[in-house]
């Protein structure tokens, strides 16, 4: 509100909120006065309502998200979305919705929240062939091991990160690797234009590293993060999600607390890096009404699946894992394929890939 002047001036228009869908009408809302509020619980309202030209939604049903978004693009009206689950789950099919209405369809703020790095990665990826996109893209659990790295117990820094807003009351998403997972699915569909299903990608979260482990890093001189990361060559891709121990000479050791950071390296740009405040509601109403001001001021651009098909080598990756077995205090290090580390965490082990 307190910069509704300087956004319509840029937009050349006044600007209205007409309708704000929420399923409970009756909750307590905070400082926001609901009687103040164009409050509704039913969709239909929304996308039978022809004066509405543009949506932002800001779900996290992957399903209903899908659902919603493609009957909002087939009414003609633009999406802007912050949906990972949905986004992730249907990308390509939303993009053919959205070209078919002739409608934007954005999602700046899907991954890595604040930092502009979709709508960079657009561009780059006509101009050059990316070799390597990866980083640290989910802010709660990049919070929660800066915290553990410092030596403090694990509980206190759960309890703060909740208190603080950083995790939500059920972290599985962001803990298990889930969230990351999704991100890093959607920048590998733009990459690869191609299919890219996040249930395919090797992912493993934080939830096992223990106290042991953290000094076992230290001791090597590294630092735990957790690494979402795209590879490819001429004819093949390897995507992952994985605690990873870095070398402190590395800049991603560097990144603390809710800070984001993507590293890209392409044929032509060379190395790039896109960092900043990845989560939390200022940081993703910031990339929501980035999105915003690109439909109103541009003609919209679209995704498709054209790209030459690659082969799917994620499992087939080698690399170094420090690998330690349920009760013991101790691990070791083994070179070994990505599947075969999947194996061992179904059997119990602790798993940290060592970069």
């Amino acid at each position: 509100e307190d910069r509704r002047s300087a956004l319509e001036g840029q937009c050349g228009q006044e600007l209205c909120v007409k309708s704000i869908l929420v399923r409970d009408l009756q909750k307590d809302r905070g400082t926001f006065s609901a009687s103040d509020l164009p409050l509704t619980d039913s969709f239909n309202d929304i996308l039978a309502d022809d004066s509405i030209e543009v949506v932002f939604e800001v779900m996290s049903d992957g399903p209903q998200g899908i659902e919603y978004v493609g009957q909002l693009l087939n009414r003609g009206k633009h999406v802007i979305s912050a949906n990972k689950a949905a986004i992730a789950g249907a990308f390509f099919e939303l993009q053919e919705a959205a070209r078919a209405a002739g409608v934007h369809f954005r999602f700046e703020a899907a991954a890595a929240g604040g930092i502009p790095l979709i709508d960079p990665l657009g561009k780059i990826r006509h101009l050059n062939t990316i070799s390597y996109l990866g980083g640290i893209i989910n802010s709660s659990t990049n919070y929660i091991l800066s915290e553990l790295s410092l030596g403090k117990p694990q509980d206190e820094v759960f309890a703060e990160a909740l208190t603080l807003g950083v995790l939500e009351d059920d972290p599985t998403n962001d803990v298990e690797g889930y969230d990351a997972r999704r991100k890093i699915a959607i920048l590998a569909s733009m990459i690869l234009a191609q299919e890219i299903d996040e249930m395919d990608i090797p992912t493993i979260g934080i939830s096992r590293l223990s106290e042991e482990d953290f000094v076992w890093a230290g001791s090597e001189k590294r630092r735990l993060k957790l690494i979402a990361a795209l590879r490819q060559d001429d004819l093949s891709y390897q995507l992952s999600v994985l605690p990873t121990a870095l070398a402190e000479t590395d800049s991603l050791t560097n990144v603390g607390g809710i800070m984001n950071q993507v590293q890209l390296k392409g044929d032509i740009i060379g190395s790039l890096v896109f960092s900043g405040t990845g989560g939390g509601m200022l940081s993703t109403a910031h990339g929501l009404w980035t999105d915003f001001l690109d439909v109103i001021c541009s003609r919209p651009g679209y995704y498709s699946d054209v790209g030459r098909i690659k082969a799917d080598h994620s499992m087939e990756r080698t690399a170094e894992f420090y690998l330690r077995e349920a009760g013991k205090t101790h691990g070791k290090v083994e070179r070994i394929s990505v599947k075969e580390a999947l194996d061992l965490r179904d059997k119990g082990f602790t798993i940290i890939e060592i970069a």
